[in-house]
């Protein structure tokens, strides 16, 4: 089968096309940071604040304002496309992986869906740590052995401190010491300003600087007049991407 070029995928119209696409369309071809916003934006996952103050911005839950949101689950929901970015994560990490024995690791619960897809690619072990109290994450399942590699995978990155809470659980609840983390972790969407975790790398497929301010106070855009509207609420990411 031939894979398709980047034009051919920017030139696809609806989501509804876009449940046709399967990993085996693009192959072994990286796709472009363009082609994966296409796809975003086909899906309603992303938005970025055009620059005229008149048009509103996104409120975040914590009370902050910021100029662009990924709801990165409104893609991963279609099967067939989370399959496809999984394919592309282990397309950038299978070189980089020379045990047999791995373990993909993913948080509860956003990152749950998209590690296992990746495991699978990967041929690895698979399980996600669970909320606990006080933003903890628990691992508490399975023992990993020493000899085995864990590779931390999520869908998004905002910050590292799911990152780091993912490795304490696991290093707090497992049984066996010490635990082997790969010297990188990788996500589909990262537009945090740290780009490494305890030294290592943080392997993405698409970037996106997106600025947050403390709230009202602080944010430019507000200070501008632009209405500040919530992004999880359905009503108002339809009237902040202008679907309303």
């Amino acid at each position: 089968m031939r894979s398709m070029t980047a034009e051919e995928i920017l030139a696809i119209k609806s989501i509804e096309d876009l449940r046709d696409l399967t990993w085996g369309d693009i192959d072994d071809r990286l796709m472009t940071a363009p082609e994966t916003n296409h796809i975003f934006r086909l899906c309603d996952s992303l938005w970025l604040h055009s620059g005229n103050p008149a048009d509103p911005h996104a409120e975040l839950t914590p009370g902050k304002c910021s100029n662009g949101f990924v709801d990165v689950l409104r893609t991963l929901c279609y099967t067939n496309l989370c399959e496809l970015f999984a394919y592309q994560i282990n397309l950038r990490l299978r070189r980089d992986i020379h045990s047999p024995r791995r373990w993909v690791v993913g948080s509860d619960h956003a990152g749950a869906a998209f590690s296992h897809s990746v495991a699978i690619w990967l041929n690895a072990k698979h399980d996600f740590t669970e909320k606990g109290p006080n933003k903890a994450q628990l691992w508490q399942r399975f023992t990993i052995e020493p000899d085995e590699v864990v590779i931390q995978v999520e869908e998004l990155i905002t910050t590292t401190s799911t990152l780091r809470a993912v490795r304490e659980g696991i290093r707090k609840g497992n049984s066996k010491q010490p635990v082997n983390f790969a010297p990188f972790a990788a996500t589909l969407v990262h537009r945090s300003n740290e780009y490494e975790i305890e030294g290592s790398p943080i392997i993405h497929l698409v970037h996106y600087d997106i600025d947050v301010w403390d709230g009202p106070e602080t944010c430019p855009l507000c200070k501008q007049g632009s209405k500040r509207l919530r992004p999880k609420h359905a009503a108002e990411w339809a009237e902040l991407t202008g679907k309303k």
